[in-house]
């Protein structure tokens, strides 16, 4: 797997790329509110998929096959911890839901993608080999 983490500076540069892209984005849509809640839902995003791949990472050091168990805790985690964050700022700023929610899904959009770009072109084994023989 500490091969596999190497997506993670691309995608946090395409995803800071796309930051920008949503400020300028919800600027011109949303007004002042738009610029910083879109670029704010970008970066949720962001930090939820790192900290998935970083909490993934972490059970693999104990055991290969509590990655899964991981992954799908990370995952549930991750959807309260939205709908929890969507509906804080439907409360406090309300005109801030709908830029905040479309960077959330920019931001997934970009991060997927580029861990996608990644994964095709990286070298990563189906197997491990056994290095002791």
């Amino acid at each position: 797997m500490k091969n596999a983490r190497g997506f993670l500076k691309p995608c946090f540069l395409v995803a800071g790329i796309a930051m920008l892209i949503a400020a300028v984005v919800g600027g011109i849509t949303a007004g002042g509110t738009g610029a910083w809640a879109a670029p704010a839902g970008v970066a949720l995003a962001a930090l939820g998929f790192a900290g998935s791949a970083m909490a993934v990472a972490f059970a693999e050091t104990f055991d290969l096959r509590l990655t899964l168990p991981m992954a799908l805790i990370t995952y549930s985690i991750k959807l309260a911890l939205v709908l929890t964050v969507l509906t804080i700022v439907k409360t406090a700023v309300p005109d801030a839901l709908l830029p905040f929610a479309y960077g959330v899904i920019g931001g997934a959009v970009a991060w997927l993608a580029t861990q996608v770009a990644w994964a095709y072109k990286a070298k990563i084994p189906y197997i491990e080999l056994d290095q002791s023989s």
